[in-house]
């Protein structure tokens, strides 16, 4: 497989810790358990001196960089980066709130943070990118490796698999943003609140209550707030660990949108379960669930919800019945599959209602609600410049990249897409070249947007070649229940497939092709069915398969430092290593001598350790013809060197631990 060059650490990144779980390495998110005590006690924004230190120890752990949680894969490129969430979000109180370190949280019952999350402070190194830079990284639909190779010995560790799509012609949209911030830099709003832990905190609420009951006869909410300090004192109260509920001045009020998209203003926040109780309700012009009068101010700390009394909005529902849903027949990696729920805006009314994000009962993070975020399937107004932006990095932080000022202030709706991404192997030349741009999404890609002015394809979903490696294989993450019908009296507004117009340019036309390899792929591709070339497992070595967890930790400077960083540092660590070596044997045993629990694994979205109970069952009739459609498919003549029995037939099937 073609390894593009690693781009250097930035000189300014952004100093705040992110997961980044390696499959390459068997770092499966699901293996977290034995790291949960000692990740979250490691400083999530560390100085430069204690990333060098930490960085060194093997840890699923880089710096936030373009500001996601990642996870690393074998792709048809190469390493293949896809995004498990973000690292940073926003409070229901306007709080910029690290996610944590725990891959896969359990939320809690309550509207409060899962454990590990904490509070940005002003200080960290690169704060002041929040919402001032794009934070996005891309989904490349490139048919091309770095060459075409003939298949060798199944004996050489040399050996590339062929891997492609069929009728690449077929996907204009080719480069897509592949980011949880709305526009590249919105941060992902939530309905929940963030209380520190600290000392006291209940004898701090407690006296805020009495306050409040003690408070001058027939002084209402607004003027209590004014006198108790204001925001000022509200921040103090959050220092001592009493997070006052929002009300009036809630992250989730309706947007005031103007034709030309441009926010007008906000209304008054909306009341949320379980941080507000409603006493009553009272009818008005303002959206559903508008805040009209706080009776009781409400409060948090780590251990205590007290909610807020309010008297809400009667008006109108802030859900359009005009515009087109997704459809969750179709993947929706990012998106809570609740039919409804979300819709796709276009028009400027849709984007009224806030986009809301959680994180769900699997630990998955995706959109709960509002105006649909989906920049790997939709085409937005925001893309093209989106895109055109990854062309800019910022000068003192490469991983990150400006933002155009006609993004700022304004809401991007969906749109029909006028461009067609061209495969172009000169710009791919020049790309590499380029090393400023070395940690640019676009970093060593073929892939050319080119402008034409008039509609190629259709407002609609965007599908991906099927193939296409996405978060929903079972390598990755289990699907946790399948597909839900959608309710018929929605069917009607289901968002089309986006597929090429007829009416449109011969877009193919565009495909300026410079190689011959990439050539004699496209050609080879061009008549075939969809994915005949997969890329089903990246090629590894046996001496991958065949490590001693024991060996590494046997040297004591390793276990020292280690040690340094935390007690129970080398033990963890150790465990993690083993269960990852456990992983990458069982997910290679199971494509080289048991490819049909594989295939079948991937048709039900079951975890691997699920898939390894069938092992037992399949007839070898069944495995001969699964290894024979592989093979098939990725065009090769002869064994890939990852079904030779003598690299992976042998292997002990540790267990997880």
């Amino acid at each position: 497989m073609q390894q593009l060059p690693m781009p250097e650490l930035p000189t300014a990144p952004l100093l705040a810790l992110a997961g980044c779980w390696n499959l390459l390495h068997g770092e499966h998110p699901s293996l977290y358990a034995p790291l949960a005590e000692v990740l979250p006690q490691l400083p999530l924004f560390p100085t430069l001196n204690q990333w060098q230190q930490i960085s060194a120890l093997g840890l699923p752990l880089t710096l936030a960089s373009h500001g996601h949680h990642v996870l690393r894969d074998g792709g048809p490129h190469g390493v293949t980066t896809f995004l498990l969430g973000p690292v940073f979000v926003r409070d229901l109180c306007g709080r910029v709130i690290h996610t944590g370190l725990n891959p896969l949280p359990t939320p809690p019952a309550g509207p409060t943070f899962p454990a590990g999350c904490a509070d940005v402070p002003a200080s960290m190194g690169g704060a002041a990118y929040l919402e001032n830079a794009i934070f996005s990284h891309a989904l490349l639909l490139e048919p091309r490796p770095a060459d075409i190779h003939s298949p060798i010995s199944a004996s050489s560790p040399g050996f590339m698999l062929q891997s492609g799509y069929a009728n690449p012609g077929a996907y204009p949209y080719k480069i897509r943003p592949q980011t949880f911030y709305a526009d590249g830099w919105r941060l992902p709003q939530l309905n929940r609140v963030y209380a520190r832990t600290v000392p006291g905190a209940a004898e701090v609420a407690t006296q805020l209550m009495q306050q409040w009951a003690n408070r001058p006869t027939g002084q209402d909410y607004e003027a209590f707030y004014e006198a108790l300090g204001g925001s000022a004192k509200i921040e103090d109260l959050f220092l001592q660990g009493v997070t006052v509920i929002p009300t009036f001045e809630a992250y989730n009020g309706a947007f005031q949108v103007a034709e030309d998209f441009s926010v007008l203003g906000v209304e008054a926040g909306r009341a949320v379960a379980g941080l507000h109780h409603v006493v009553g309700q009272e009818a008005s012009g303002l959206p559903n669930g508008t805040i009209l009068k706080v009776l009781a101010p409400g409060f948090v700390t780590a251990h205590h919800i007290e909610p807020a009394q309010v008297v809400t909005s009667s008006g109108p529902s802030l859900t359009p019945t005009d515009a087109l849903l997704p459809n969750f027949s179709l993947p929706h990696p990012h998106t809570s599959p609740v039919w409804g729920a979300c819709w796709l805006p276009t028009q400027p009314q849709h984007f009224a209602a806030p986009a809301l994000w959680d994180w769900q009962a699997n630990g998955h993070f995706a959109q709960t609600a509002g105006p649909l975020w989906c920049p790997s399937h939709y085409v937005y107004a925001s893309t093209g410049p989106l895109i055109q932006s990854f062309r800019r990095p910022l000068p003192d932080c490469p991983s990150l990249f400006s933002l155009p000022a006609t993004l700022k202030d304004k809401f991007s709706p969906a749109i029909a897409l006028s461009r067609y991404d061209t495969l172009n192997e000169r710009t791919k030349t020049e790309r590499l070249a380029q090393n400023g741009l070395a940690d640019s999404p676009l970093f060593g890609s073929a892939l050319d947007a080119l402008p034409l002015g008039q509609e190629v394809a259709p407002l609609g979903y965007h599908m991906l070649p099927s193939h296409w490696p996405t978060l929903r294989q079972s390598a990755h993450f289990p699907e946790p229940t399948g597909p839900t019908l959608c309710p018929p009296e929605l069917a009607p507004r289901l968002a089309p497939l986006a597929s090429p117009t007829t009416a449109g340019p011969n877009h193919s036309q565009h495909h300026v092709i410079t190689s011959k390899p990439l050539g004699a792929l496209l050609t080879a591709c061009a008549n075939a069915t969809d994915a005949p070339y997969p890329d089903w497992l990246p090629a590894m070595s046996s001496s991958q398969l065949q490590l001693n967890v024991k060996r590494l930790f046997a040297n004591r400077s390793y276990r020292n430092a280690l040690n340094t960083m935390h007690a129970k540092l080398p033990e963890a660590l150790f465990r993690f290593k083993e269960n990852t070596l456990a992983w990458r044997r069982l997910r290679y045993r199971l494509v080289s001598k048991y490819p049909a629990v594989w295939l079948e694994a991937e048709r039900r979205h079951i975890s691997l350790q699920m898939a390894e109970d069938l092992t037992g069952v399949v007839p070898d009739t069944a495995h001969t013809e699964a290894r024979a459609q592989i093979l098939a498919q990725s065009g090769c003549t002869k064994v890939p060197a990852r079904f030779a029995p003598a690299l992976h037939n042998g292997l002990k099937p540790a267990k997880l631990k």
